[in-house]
């Protein structure tokens, strides 16, 4: 019996990161890879470019808390089936937009769908591995989702080459399909092979809410993530094609080596903290790294010292991000068990809203210096004051998220 527990498990385990794998995919990919050729595609502003990232995070991360709601109440199970058959059905919409109005709808369905995902895999691995297992899996499912993210990069790239975008995005929304149909019945059985409580309940998420020790990771998480990922899927690439005139293949290399580093600490940070059991050190250690990549970034921008010291300054970045698991975990331990992925969710609410925010900005400050960006191609190369007032943005930021993760108290319990 505990064989078959152990296989049906491992089942579950594979076939649900397999759809967080596209989900991850599908939110670095866009517009970060592929930000000259929308651009150029339906002759959009860089804000409205970066506005596919941030309206995508924006409903992503609207949709963490009602999912994790959901997830509560109904189970993970349930909640996740529905995510992946909205998820697919968006995957395939997006490279069948042919105006800007449906390239916009299709992001924002993929925002919505995906919303479901993570905070359903939360509930599942809470449900069906026990509270010392957790971070552990957490973190192999955060490497494999990430992989998806890996592969939205250079290898994204090099088939945007071979077969362009359009076709490229299809034949990811038709192998997540193929996976959500394989996964339906294994999920529909274990609805019933393994219990799941709802436990939701309005004065449960109010005390999420008002639980003022978890202040500090609603802060310096969500700033960390935010700065990281805007180099990660919306800036990163566009940015070094730029400033340093890398080729498109070389400036992906860059983005993708940079989650190949996040992916890789995410599972270090996982297993750090918990053969540690501490969790402020490797927190604060995510919001410095965040600052002095920054600090690192503007530096070279201002005295273009060596193009290699921003390959620095990205992975430096995805090391502080990678602390993730960690954030997740302070978050459910300062919160009840019978709320779960509603306190994830509240947390991964706050962080894609702050990228949502970030990512607009960004897309507004390069529009603010048009005036002083040169056409070549159809592409638009903007200077490199824009760049430097993003990073001034993002520094200021950074600086608030360190000091604040100063005040994060550890071995917080509510009941």
């Amino acid at each position: 019996m505990e064989d078959t527990d152990k296989q049906n498990r491992n089942i579950i385990f594979l076939l649900i990161n397999s759809i967080y794998f596209f989900s991850y995919f599908q939110r670095v990919g866009v517009p970060g890879t592929i930000f000259n050729e929308l651009q150029s595609t339906f002759y959009l502003s860089a804000t409205s470019v970066t506005g596919l990232a941030s309206i995508t995070f924006l409903i992503y991360g609207i949709m963490q808390i009602f999912a994790g709601i959901t997830a509560d109440r109904f189970g993970g199970f349930r909640t996740f089936l529905l995510g992946s058959f909205l998820f697919s059905f968006s995957s395939i919409l997006f490279p069948f937009s042919y105006s800007p109005f449906i390239l916009f709808l299709a992001r924002g369905l993929v925002g919505f769908s995906a919303g479901f995902i993570f905070i359903s895999l939360i509930k599942i691995l809470s449900t069906i591995y026990n509270a010392e297992e957790f971070p552990l899996y957490l973190g192999i499912s955060l490497i494999l989702g990430y992989s998806g993210g890996i592969f939205a990069t250079y290898p994204l790239e090099r088939s945007v080459c071979l077969i362009g975008w359009r076709n490229s995005f299809l034949i990811a929304g038709i192998l997540c399909s193929i996976f959500t149909l394989i996964s339906f019945p294994f999920l529909k059985r274990a609805r019933t092979s393994f219990t799941q409580k709802q436990t939701f309940s309005l004065p449960r998420l109010l005390k999420i809410v008002k639980n003022t020790h978890t202040f500090p990771v609603i802060i310096s998480g969500p700033v960390s993530f935010g700065i990281y990922f805007l180099f990660q899927s919306s800036i990163g690439k566009k940015f070094l094609e730029d400033f340093c005139n890398f080729s498109s293949a070389k400036a992906s290399s860059f983005t993708f080596i940079m989650i190949v580093i996040n992916t890789l600490f995410a599972f270090l940070s996982a297993y750090t903290s918990q053969i540690t059991g501490r969790r402020k050190p490797i927190i604060m250690f995510s919001t410095a790294s965040t600052m002095v990549a920054t600090i690192l970034m503007l530096s070279n921008l201002l005295f273009n010292i060596n193009p290699g010291l921003f390959l620095v300054g990205y992975l430096l970045l995805a090391i502080s991000a990678a602390i993730s698991p960690v954030y997740i975990t302070v978050m459910k331990e300062m919160n009840s068990i019978e709320v779960a992925a509603t306190s994830v969710g509240f947390l991964n609410t706050i962080a894609y809203l702050v990228i949502s925010i970030i990512s607009f900005l960004a897309g507004r400050i390069l529009d603010h210096f048009r005036y002083l960006a040169i056409a070549i191609s159809g592409f638009v190369i903007y200077p490199a004051s824009a760049y430097r007032t993003i990073l001034l943005l993002c520094l200021s930021l950074a600086m608030i998220s360190f000091l604040v993760s100063f005040s994060l108290k550890e071995n917080i319990k509510t009941e």
